[in-house]
């Protein structure tokens, strides 16, 4: 089932979209009737969002310069979530990967939601779909949500991480945050951390002379865009046999 999201000033706009002047009686009427079926709307869809804020009041990261936790951007972003088997499109949200965590804006009071981990399936935001991951023995990589890149027979995602440092600089401290994305080629169930051409070509060994010539045929660079390299790997090797 999917649902919309409204935003907060969904009600507001019905309520303000009636005309405000004088009018006779009948018009009076007419005003009061269309302002409780606004509100009644409105009350219907923030019911059908509840679920939805099911969560704990995200504690803020303090800035001291410009640094954020967020991925992309310390302002919300639109995006869906598939959360708690409920589909919500169209939703302000933050991804603070600092901490790994997902947030929501209430509709209501505007205050920031963390939403629960395990019940979030996935969430999409700005072309990017992160889908929660769980580790394993077997897999070897720890529980948090994933950048699915590419979701071929061979599976490509990658791990955000901020990690918050802070210097002195003319007696001043300073705080910065540091990004790191951790690669990796799921091949046969298994997670390859991959970094360079060379641990690429090694966890597509079976086909390394093939993705090889490929690779320096397209002049792809790992250094210029090292995802994207690894994508355009991963889908040549998926590819049928010329």
């Amino acid at each position: 089932m999917t649902r919309l999201l409204c935003l907060a000033g969904f009600g507001l706009s019905l309520f303000c979209s009636i005309p405000c002047t004088a009018q006779p009686k009948a018009d009076t009427a007419f005003v009061a009737k269309a302002d409780l079926h606004a509100k009644h709307v409105y009350s219907h869809y923030i019911q059908g969002q509840a679920r939805l804020f099911n969560g704990v009041e995200y504690t803020e990261y303090v800035s001291r310069n410009d640094e954020f936790p967020f991925y992309l951007s310390d302002d919300w972003i639109m995006g869906d979530v598939l959360y708690d088997g409920e589909l919500y499109e169209n939703v302000p949200l933050e991804y603070d990967i600092r901490v790994d965590q997902v947030v929501t804006e209430h509709l209501l009071n505007g205050a920031k939601i963390q939403l629960v981990t395990n019940k979030v399936d996935h969430f999409a935001i700005s072309g990017h779909t992160f889908v929660l991951l769980y580790g394993t023995k077997t897999n070897g990589i720890t529980t948090g949500f994933y950048d699915r890149l590419y979701d071929g027979a061979t599976k490509v995602y990658v791990k955000r991480e901020k990690n918050l440092q802070e210097s002195i600089e003319s007696q001043v401290i300073v705080a910065r945050f540091e990004e790191k994305n951790h690669l990796y080629i799921v091949k046969d169930g298994v997670f390859y951390p991959v970094k360079k051409k060379g641990s690429v070509l090694d966890v597509l060994k079976d086909r390394k002379s093939d993705v090889k010539s490929f690779l320096n045929k397209s002049k792809i660079r790992f250094k210029k865009d090292r995802e994207k390299a690894v994508v355009r790997a991963a889908e040549f090797y998926d590819a049928p046999k010329n």
